[in-house]
């Protein structure tokens, strides 16, 4: 399934949750959808769960008239009654999730998606491998930052930020590619105020910046969705690190 918008990737999460066999054990049972090994992992997965359904509902009644907001968000509810349960969760099993995903549910979250793709409402794709791939590159510049000779405190930043990345590619089935691209916008402006103009550092912190932001275009799916987006920042790093 593509998972190139709020509603789409809100479905790929639930599709999850109805294949799992009832009996499951809830904390087993998200820990295996959310690819998490602990209970903070769950939590933090919730959290970001619930903040998917807040965009989700946020997309769809931005959406025109003619497309019918308030029929589309029906089953919303539903929705946040099932979240409800993760204040539970160690006295849940699964069936008690998916009781609230009826055929109705999920047809109607469908139904926003193709609402929302027929409105323009379309993201890049990064999928499962390539957010691995792109985490191994990022915790690879980490660890050229650490192993530098920068100055503490811009080490800081710069590890600080680069986790966020991380964390946003740990999460991209949920979050999806605008988590990651914020958080690269973050790295990205945070390194340049940080950093002097013509300086050693500068150019040192620029390789860097180009390099996962070109990994980041390799590996976006959807190269027309993302064309504008990256020859801007190739002319933003190019323009702030003289390359």
């Amino acid at each position: 399934m593509a998972t190139d918008n709020s509603a789409s990737r809100l479905a790929a999460i639930l599709e999850q949750v109805t294949e799992r066999q009832p009996a499951t054990a809830g904390i087993q049972g998200w820990k295996e959808i959310l690819g998490v090994s602990d209970r903070n992992g769950i939590f933090q997965g919730a959290a970001n769960l619930a903040n998917l359904v807040d965009q989700f509902e946020a997309d769809v009644r931005a959406l025109p008239e003619d497309e019918d907001p308030e029929h589309l968000l029906a089953y919303l509810p539903r929705i946040r009654s099932m979240l409800d349960l993760f204040l539970k969760l160690s006295q849940t099993n699964m069936q008690h999730f998916s009781q609230y995903l009826t055929g109705e549910v999920m047809y109607s979250i469908a139904s926003c998606s193709r609402a929302l793709r027929r409105n323009g409402q379309v993201k890049p794709l990064i999928s499962d491998n390539s957010a691995k791939q792109l985490v191994d590159e990022v915790r690879a510049v980490m660890e050229g930052v650490i192993e530098s000779d920068l100055p503490d405190a811009l080490k800081d930043l710069l590890v600080d930020r680069l986790r966020d990345v991380e964390a946003a590619l740990l999460g991209v089935r949920i979050g999806g590619y605008a988590n990651v691209e914020r958080a690269m916008d973050a790295l990205t402006f945070g390194a340049v105020r940080a950093t002097k103009a013509d300086s050693e550092e500068r150019a040192q912190v620029g390789s860097w910046l180009s390099r996962l932001w070109g990994k980041l275009g390799e590996h976006a799916q959807g190269a027309e969705a993302i064309a504008a987006t990256a020859a801007s920042t190739t002319e933003v790093i190019k323009a702030i690190t003289g390359g």
